[in-house]
C-alpha cells in the first residue's frame, strides 16, 4: 500500500471520529493562539522530521526516501508500518522487482517485512515519477524509531547470500516523526487530496482521569466524496500505551464533499496516573492477510504532563459542531440553599459564530467536585437550532448536597450518549459501551444567593431580551377557611428594544414539599411584550390550610416550552414569616399599578349598622381611573382585619362596567359581626380578584385576590339630623321642604314636598342603602315606609310623594303632631339619620260634611 494511501486511510479514520462532532477550543486562547502558533512554527524549523532525512541512492539519478514511519504497541509486540517512496529519474522505467528492504535494529537483530495489500502488485516506476510502497512487520514491543535501521537492498546473484546493501535510513531520536498540531499535511485518500491537521487539544481533567479532546480538520480538496473510510483510531503514550478514541455518534457515519471541510471530535478516556508528554493520535486499519491492526499515519497532540484545560470565569468556550464555531459561556448562575441541599440554575449561552444554521447537539451536563459528579437537567436545548448569529440561553438546572467548598466546583459539558468504536487490540484497549464524554469544564462564576431573595433584583438576559426580576412580596391572605399564598414579582425591561416574556407557569415548594394544589399564574402584561424601561408584576397564587407552617418558600416561574413541557426561568426563595401587608394610613391613597386597570383607592366613611342579633360593619371607598382611556378596573375582594388579626370577608359592591379616564366610583365593602364587637382599630385589607390564572372578568367569581394592602379604618359617628333638610346617604342629598299629616277613620296620609340630588361626579354599582321613613305618634307607635331611591323618590327638585299609614289610632287624631324620621337601612338593619316634628293638617277634614 503506498504511503498516500495509508496517510488517507488516516485521515478517513479521523473523519470518522464525526462531523458533528465538538472540538473544544478557548474563546481567550483563540486570540492568543495566533501568536502562540506562529512562535510554535518558529521554534519547529529547528526540530526536523522525515523530510529532513537522506534519501538512499539506489541508481546514479534515482533515489529511494523514507516518507512515513508507525508504530503501534500491542500485548505481545509491536506492529510496524513504513513507506518508501521511489523517485525514478532515469529515463527509462525502474523496475522494484530488483529491490527490497528489511529492518535491522542497533542490537543487530533484524526483522523482515512484507508489502501491505495492493502494494505489492507495484513492479516498477515509470521515468520522471514516483511510486510509494508501504511495508509492515512485528517487533519488539519496547522499540522505538530511534532504535530501528531502515535498510535498501538489491537483489545481486554475484555476491553472498545475494543481497547487496544500498544504503540505510536511521531517525536520529531528535527528530519528529508525527505530524505536529495547527500543521497541515497534505494526504491522498483513495486517490483523493485531503488536508489535514490537528486544530486543538484539550485536556480535561476529572475524578481519576484525564479527557483528551482532540479537534481533527478534514478538507477534501479532491473532485470526489471521501465516504465512511474503514478505519480504527487511538491515542497512543509516549511509553507506547494505547487507549480507545471514541468518535461523537453523528460520525458513525459521514461523507466529505469535494472542496468541503469537516472539523471531527475526538476523546479518549486515559488515567490521571499516565504521563500525557507527546501524546500521538494513530490511524489504523484491518489488513486481511495478516489478520491484524497496523498503524497507517500518526499525528501529534504535543500534550504536556499535568496538562488540564479549563474555561475560567466569564470566558467563552468554542465548541465545533459541523465546522461551525460555537461560543458558549456561563451567563450567570444562582443558588437556593435549604435543609442540606442546594437548588442550582444557570444560565448558560450558545452562539453560533459560523455561516450556517446547525442543529446543537444534545449534550448533557454535570457539576463536578473532587470525585463527585451531580447530573444536571438541560431545559430548552433538544432540538435546538442556530441560525448564524443567533444567540440562546438555556436553563440547566439541578439540586446537589451543601457543598463545603464551592468554588471547587466545576461545570461539565458531555457528549450526548454514543457508541464507541472497536479499539484496535481488545486485549489492551477494551471498548467502551454508549457512553458521554466530557468536552468542556467551565469554572462558575459567583453564586446569587437566592434564599434571602425579598427586595432583591437578579438580571437574566436570554435571546428574547435583558430583564431585571425582583421578588416584591410573599403574602398570605386570607382565603375562605384557609389562606392563599400570593407572591408579586416585577419584571423589568432591561433592553434598548422590545421584549417579548414567555408563557408562564408558577411553582411553590414548602420546606422540601411541592404544593401540589392548583397555582395560578396571573401575568398582569396580557400582550407578553414589555417596552424598553417597562415593567410588569406576575403573581403566583395557591390556596394552603390556614394552619400550614414552614421555615422556607421556594417560588419558581416555569417557562412553557410544550404542551407539557416546562423549563425553568427563575426561582426565589423565602426564609421565615411572609411579608407583611402594607398599611395604607386613613385618608391615604391605595395605588393598584396594574397595567390597564391603574387606579387608586380612599376611604371615604366606615359605619357600623347595629342590629338585634348582629352588627354590621361598611366602608365606603372612592375608587378612581388613573387610565388615560376608559377601562375595566380590577374587581376587588376585601377583608375587615381586627385589631388582634381575625378577618371577616366582605360583601362588595362595584361597578360593574367601563369607566371613563379619570372618573371616580364608589366601591362599598360590608360584613355581619358578632353583636357588640367594637371595631376600633380595624383596617380593610383590599386586593385585586382573580379568576383561574387572570384578572376576574365583569361578573366572574374571585378564586382568590392579589396585590393586597390593609387600609386604616376610622369609624364615623352619625349625628341625628334635627331637620329634614340636607339628610345624606352618599352619593344622594335629600331635603323634605314641606310634610304634613292627614288623618280619617282608617288612617294617615302623610304628605310632602322634597328635592332629591344624586352627586354625578361619583358612578356607582347597584345602590343597597334604602329609606326608611318612621312616624310616630303621641302615643309612642311607629310606623315604617320603606324608599327606594330613584324608584320611591325621584331625583329632581319640588317633588310630591304622599302614603297612607292605614291604622285606627289615627281615627281620633285631629290636632296636634308626630315625630317624623328617616333612617338608612342597609341588609335590613338601619340607622336615624334625621328626625323632625310634623303636624296633622285636617283643615278640609269636615268640608263635606
Amino acid at each position: 500500500m503506498s504511503k498516500a494511501k495509508l496517510v488517507v486511510a488516516s485521515l478517513a479514520v479521523a473523519a470518522l471520529i464525526g462531523q458533528s462532532a465538538v472540538g473544544p477550543v478557548d474563546a481567550a486562547a483563540a486570540k492568543t493562539q495566533t501568536k502562540t502558533t506562529t512562535t510554535k512554527t518558529q521554534k519547529q524549523t529547528t526540530v526536523k522530521t522525515l523530510n529532513d532525512l537522506k534519501a538512499v541512492k539506489i541508481t546514479s539519478k534515482s533515489t529511494v526516501k523514507l516518507s512515513n514511519v508507525n508504530i503501534l504497541t500491542q500485548n505481545d509486540g509491536s506492529i510496524l508500518t513504513y513507506t518508501l517512496t521511489y523517485q525514478n529519474n532515469d529515463s527509462k522505467s525502474l523496475s522494484l522487482i530488483d529491490y527490497w528492504t528489511k529492518i535491522k535494529t542497533k542490537s543487530g537483530t533484524v526483522y523482515s517485512v512484507s508489502a501491505m495489500g495492493a502494494d505489492k502488485e507495484k513492479k516498477k516506476v515509470v521515468a520522471g515519477s514516483s511510486v510509494s510502497v508501504t511495508y509492515t512487520t512485528q517487533i519488539s514491543k519496547n522499540l522505538k524509531y530511534s532504535d530501528l535501521n531502515f535498510q535498501i537492498v538489491k537483489w545481486d546473484f554475484g555476491v553472498a547470500g545475494y543481497e547487496k546493501t544500498l544504503g540505510s535510513i536511521s531517525i536520529p531520536s531528535s527528530y519528529a516523526v508525527a505530524t505536529p498540531v495547527n500543521t497541515t499535511q497534505k494526504l491522498t485518500i483513495n486517490d483523493l487530496t485531503v488536508n489535514a491537521k490537528v486544530s486543538s487539544v484539550s485536556v480535561l481533567g476529572l475524578g481519576d482521569h484525564n479527557y483528551v479532546n482532540v479537534a481533527l480538520y478534514l478538507q477534501n480538496a479532491g473532485s470526489k466524496t471521501l465516504e465512511n473510510p474503514n478505519l480504527k483510531y487511538v491515542v497512543q503514550t509516549a511509553g507506547g500505551t494505547a487507549y480507545a478514541l471514541t468518535a461523537d455518534s453523528s460520525s458513525n457515519s459521514y461523507q466529505i464533499l469535494p472542496q468541503e471541510s469537516k472539523t471531527l471530535n475526538l476523546i479518549a478516556k486515559i488515567p490521571k496516573s499516565v504521563n500525557l508528554n507527546n501524546l500521538q493520535l494513530l490511524f489504523v486499519q484491518n489488513d486481511e492477510t495478516l489478520k491484524s491492526d497496523i498503524p497507517v499515519a500518526s499525528l501529534s497532540l504535543g500534550t504536556k504532563k499535568g496538562e488540564s484545560t479549563k474555561t475560567a470565569v466569564n470566558k467563552e468556550k468554542i465548541l465545533k459542531i459541523d465546522s461551525n464555531n460555537i461560543a458558549t459561556r456561563i451567563e450567570s448562575i444562582s443558588r437556593n440553599q435549604s435543609f442540606g441541599k442546594s437548588d442550582l440554575s444557570i444560565q448558560f449561552a450558545l452562539v453560533n459564530k459560523g455561516d450556517k444554521t446547525i442543529t446543537v447537539p444534545n449534550y448533557s451536563f454535570e457539576i463536578h467536585t473532587g470525585s463527585k459528579s451531580y447530573p444536571l437537567v438541560a431545559s430548552g436545548l433538544d432540538g435546538l437550532s442556530l441560525e448564524p448569529g443567533d444567540e440562546q440561553m438555556i436553563s440547566v438546572d439541578g439540586t446537589l448536597p451543601v457543598i463545603a467548598n464551592a468554588e471547587e466546583m466545576d461545570l461539565i459539558l458531555k457528549t450526548p450518549t454514543s457508541s464507541s468504536q472497536t479499539p484496535p487490540d481488545k486485549s489492551t484497549t477494551p471498548a467502551a459501551s454508549t457512553n458521554s464524554y466530557p468536552v468542556a469544564v467551565y469554572s462558575l462564576p459567583e453564586f446569587t444567593e437566592m434564599q434571602h431573595a425579598v427586595g432583591q433584583e437578579r438580571v437574566i438576559k436570554n435571546n428574547d431580551g435583558v430583564y431585571g426580576v425582583t421578588l416584591e412580596s410573599v403574602q398570605k391572605l386570607p382565603w375562605n377557611d384557609g389562606n392563599l399564598l400570593s407572591t408579586k414579582i416585577t419584571i423589568t425591561n432591561k433592553g434598548t428594544k422590545a421584549a417579548k416574556l414567555p408563557e408562564f407557569v408558577g411553582a411553590y415548594k414548602m420546606d422540601l414539599t411541592s404544593l401540589n394544589s392548583t397555582v395560578q399564574l396571573v401575568n398582569s402584561n396580557t400582550t407578553q411584550i414589555l417596552g424598553p424601561g417597562e415593567k410588569t408584576s406576575v403573581y403566583v397564587v395557591a390556596n394552603v390550610p390556614a394552619s400550614l407552617n414552614f421555615s422556607q418558600l421556594q417560588i419558581q416561574l416555569l417557562q412553557k416550552t410544550g404542551t407539557d413541557k416546562t423549563s425553568n426561568w427563575i426561582m426565589f426563595s423565602n426564609y421565615g414569616k411572609t411579608s407583611d401587608i402594607k398599611l395604607v394610613a386613613d385618608g391615604s391613597y391605595n395605588n393598584l399599578d396594574t397595567s390597564g386597570k391603574k387606579s387608586d383607592l380612599q376611604t371615604r366613611k366606615t359605619y357600623l349598622y347595629k342590629g338585634t342579633t348582629s352588627d354590621i360593619i361598611y366602608t365606603e371607598l372612592i375608587m378612581k381611573n388613573l387610565e388615560n382611556k376608559q377601562s375595566n378596573l380590577s374587581l376587588l375582594t376585601g377583608y375587615f382585619q381586627t385589631e388582634d388579626g381575625q378577618y371577616y370577608k366582605a360583601d362588595v359592591n362595584q361597578v360593574k362596567h367601563t369607566v371613563g379616564p379619570q372618573s371616580a366610583s364608589i366601591v362599598s365593602f360590608s360584613s355581619k359581626v358578632p353583636k357588640g364587637t367594637s371595631v376600633s382599630n380595624w383596617n380593610l385589607v383590599v386586593g385585586e380578584s382573580i379568576t383561574e390564572n387572570k384578572f376576574t372578568e365583569l361578573e366572574g367569581k374571585p378564586t382568590g385576590f392579589v396585590n393586597a394592602s390593609a387600609m386604616e379604618l376610622n369609624l364615623d359617628s352619625r349625628d341625628i339630623k334635627s331637620t329634614l333638610k340636607d339628610v345624606e346617604l352618599f352619593p344622594y342629598t335629600l331635603s323634605i321642604k314641606e310634610i304634613e299629616g292627614r288623618t280619617n277613620s282608617s288612617g294617615l296620609e302623610v304628605k310632602m314636598k322634597y328635592d332629591l340630588k344624586r352627586d354625578l361626579t361619583f358612578d356607582m354599582g347597584e345602590f343597597k342603602h334604602k329609606f326608611i321613613l318612621e312616624v310616630t305618634d303621641s302615643s309612642g307607635a311607629r310606623f315604617e315606609k320603606e324608599i327606594e331611591l330613584e324608584k320611591d323618590f325621584i331625583v329632581g327638585g319640588n317633588q310630591s310623594f304622599s302614603y297612607v299609614i292605614n291604622d285606627p289610632i289615627f281615627a281620633t287624631s285631629r290636632s296636634g303632631g308626630f315625630q317624623f324620621s328617616i333612617y338608612d337601612s342597609y341588609q335590613g338593619e338601619k340607622t336615624k339619620i334625621a328626625s323632625q316634628a310634623a303636624y296633622y293638617d285636617n283643615s278640609n277634614l269636615f268640608k263635606n260634611d
